[in-house]
């Protein structure tokens, strides 16, 4: 359940979805793709994490190393701009 803005430098509480950004992340993924035939699938593990309207102007929400974390959109800009 979300209970505020996912950017910790923010309380803001979660009241309504139409202001700010749901984040989606699925943690299921397996590194090893199809390799896994004749094995069970790994339980799906669903994460949300919410940005509030003045957050997500400004942040976005990632998933770096298994771990969720926000970030300022000009980080992202600068390491698509390096690419």
């Amino acid at each position: 359940m979300i209970v505020k803005c996912a950017n910790p430098a923010c309380s803001a509480p979660f009241q309504y979805l139409r202001d700010g950004k749901l984040f989606h992340m699925d943690f299921s993924s397996s590194p090893h793709g199809s390799k896994l035939v004749g094995r069970a699938k790994p339980a799906q593990r669903v994460e949300n994490y919410w940005l509030c309207g003045p957050c997500s102007t400004s942040h976005t929400v990632v998933m770096r190393g298994g771990k969720v974390k926000t970030i300022p959109l000009q980080a992202t800009a600068f390491k698509a701009a390096a690419s």
